[in-house]
């Protein structure tokens, strides 16, 4: 009996060994596994970043009403006006070099003059106001990597020989290259 006791005791310090052993080969197989997962000598990658062109502008406000009533208009005189309306901002964003922003209507004919001032801008030149037409006028100028705002002064005259009525007009507002 004790020597089956021996031979246990024996087969238990070899099971400590091997274990000893195994645990050594599985911790040097994780680190080199760990070393694996570097591919080639470079380690490193090359990232690029692009930036577009961005040219943007927005009117802070969809609609302007200017209504020509009896406060507008002097007895005597042909001119009625001006009635004013600085409620609406323009905003732009560009990111290249300087350019100027244009103004228009869509309204070829219009019965009554509507004149628009860029108010207090936040970068840029204004031009001097603006008697909109069909043809494109410079309103901003020097305006380019910048973002910036101005306030909208539209301005509404009537000649009472022209009557009562309404004009619509839709105003488009460009970057362009100055």
């Amino acid at each position: 009996m004790t020597r089956s006791l021996t031979t246990v005791q024996h087969s238990t310090s070899s099971m400590k060994s091997l274990v000893s052993l195994a645990s050594l080969m599985a911790f040097i197989g994780f680190a080199s596994s760990v070393q694996a997962q570097t591919y080639g000598r470079d380690n490193n990658n090359t990232v690029t970043v692009t930036v577009a062109t961005i040219t943007n502008v927005a009117v802070s406000s969809g609609s302007v009403n200017l209504t020509m009533a009896l406060a507008n208009v002097t007895a005597g005189q042909d001119l009625m006006g001006p009635v004013t309306n600085t409620a609406t901002s323009l905003l732009w964003g560009i990111n290249s070099s300087l350019k100027k922003i244009t103004v228009g209507t869509n309204l070829a004919a219009p019965k009554y003059t509507l004149k628009l001032l860029a108010v207090s801008p936040t970068t840029g030149t204004a031009a001097a106001e603006v008697t909109l037409s069909t043809t494109a006028a410079d309103f901003m100028t020097n305006v380019g990597r910048t973002s910036g705002t101005c306030t909208l002064q539209y301005s509404g005259y009537a000649l009472a020989s022209k009557g009562v009525g309404s004009d619509s007009h839709t105003i488009t507002f460009t970057i362009a290259t100055q």
